[in-house]
């Protein structure tokens, strides 16, 4: 839930001007500032395309300076949020796109799924005009109800929400009319800038399965007679449903110039919906992995994947042809600090944020399509409420060129890694439960870096073996390459 906005930030043309020329990735100085941005690209002369999740109230954006070097923005709607950077030429989405025309932003919604109860989150006439005219024994019911006790359908978690007959084709209609209308009809200066919809929970396995719970009472398990039949559930229902939505929304935003994201998930464990998401005769423009490489679901810090698993990951983001993937990494440390101090925290394991941040960015550069861009990276320990720009993100401090092959196994003396070549060096990880020791540099030599050396390289010495513990990340950069973008076209 939003907040009452600060004081709108403001600036002159000339700082702005200013601005766009230091800050990484904008496209002030080239050719292609003057022709506008290419669909589908991000800022040129990137090395790791990231994104933000920017929840709750107007508290917790990063300066200016700093919101504007990210390619793809997910933010709340209201008006706290697009007041942050207004200025006299617009709203916070105009100020940002004049400084970096290629971000993208996306409006928040809980997605046709579920229906939000809350009151930030109702959409068209309400929910209490939704039951009386599409509930219980209407002939066009919109609602899913019980099979044990006939009612409404909340989840244990948030009980708020109601599950929804996602096939209904009045339903999805009704749902893009007032979701289009809230953001952008009736919303005035706050939708404009905004590109398309992140749409919450639209995945092709059901939400919640096994938790929903008769309306009101948390005490009175049910299913939804909608996806079952009898206590069989019957998954093809539900992602025909979704499926179905897709096939309408996508063509349907196109044509008034928006796009679809989703939150979708489980690509470790469901690689097919993401083949199947992909394969759409109109794909949406993205989708979220909302546990990439590390999550915080389960013991309290950074829960990582088998080994399996994220290969899984990696292979499937890898395989991309038209969605783009999200691949959100975020983590529990123990921490009160809420300003960037809190990466130098750890969790309950040992693990520090920066240390995850490495596991996550060399895992996320073995899947990366440089050229299709096909992957935006996010990384958070502040949950969905605040963010911070990290100098991993600027190209003028991390940039090893074009990828130059696929990604490779490799055995070490011990253990092993898995890394990948670029135009100058490789980035490494090793997502197993064994530490790596002795592992041969590919070719000659390299400076090994990481979160507390990359910034000074050049001091770095010149080794032909290395070791990696456990769910860590570095880079080789190779002899005589410079870590930033200066030796990069």
């Amino acid at each position: 839930m939003t907040r009452d906005p600060r004081p709108a930030a403001t600036a002159s043309v000339a700082v702005s001007m200013l601005l766009l020329l230091a800050i990484p990735g904008t496209a002030a100085s080239t050719e292609e500032a003057k022709e506008g941005p290419k669909e589908g690209l991000v800022a040129p002369g990137k090395f790791i395309p990231s994104f933000a999740v920017k929840y709750g109230g107007s508290q917790g954006w990063p300066i200016l300076e700093q919101a504007v070097g990210f390619d793809l923005l997910d933010v709340s709607t209201g008006t706290a949020h697009s007041a942050v950077f207004a200025d006299a030429q617009g709203n916070s989405w105009q100020h940002l796109k004049r400084l970096n025309p290629h971000q993208i932003v996306v409006f928040y919604e809980l997605g046709p799924t579920e229906y939000s109860t809350a009151s930030w989150g109702s959409i068209g006439d309400g929910w209490e005009w939704l039951k009386a005219h599409h509930g219980s024994g209407s002939a066009d019911r919109w609602a899913a109800v019980g099979a044990r006790y006939g009612d409404y359908l909340e989840p244990g978690t948030y009980s708020s929400e109601r599950l929804m007959v996602v096939g209904n084709p009045h339903w999805q209609q009704y749902w893009l009319d007032s979701v289009y209308a809230q953001l952008w009809t009736k919303a005035g200066a706050r939708g404009v800038g905004v590109d398309g919809i992140f749409s919450d929970n639209t995945q092709m396995t059901m939400i919640w399965l096994g938790h929903w719970f008769r309306e009101g009472h948390h005490d009175q398990p049910d299913i939804p007679t909608d996806y079952y039949t009898g206590d069989q559930h019957r998954p093809e229902l539900w992602s025909q449903g979704v499926t179905s939505f897709l096939n309408r929304a996508t063509p349907w935003l196109a044509q008034r110039g928006k796009k679809l994201v989703l939150n979708f998930g489980y690509m470790a464990t469901r690689p097919g919906d993401w083949q199947v998401l992909d394969a759409q005769p109109e794909p949406v423009f993205a989708a979220m992995e909302e546990g990439a490489f590390v999550h915080p679901w389960g013991r309290p810090g950074f829960n990582f994947y088998t080994e399996e698993q994220w290969l899984t990951q990696v292979r499937t983001m890898r395989s991309l042809q038209h969605v783009r993937a999200l691949m959100n990494c975020h983590g529990i440390v123990r921490s009160e600090a809420q300003d960037i101090t809190r990466m130098e925290a750890t969790d309950d394991r040992g693990t520090s944020a920066w240390d995850a941040l490495w596991f996550c960015l060399t895992s996320f550069l073995q899947g990366y399509d440089d050229v299709r861009q096909n992957a935006y990276m996010n990384f958070t320990v502040w949950d969905y409420l605040r963010f911070f720009w990290l100098k991993e993100f600027d190209p003028r401090y991390l940039h090893l060129g074009r990828a130059r092959g696929e990604m490779q196994r490799v055995v070490g003396q011990q253990g092993h890694v898995y890394l990948r070549e670029f135009d100058d060096g490789w980035v490494v990880v090793n997502p197993t439960t064994t530490d790596a020791r002795g592992v041969a540099v590919p070719a000659g030599q390299a400076r090994v870096l990481r979160h507390d050396t990359f910034e000074h390289a050049e001091t770095q010495p010149l080794v032909a073996r290395f070791d990696l513990a456990s769910h860590r990340g570095l880079v080789l950069l190779r002899e005589g390459c410079q870590v930033g973008n200066k030796d990069n076209r």
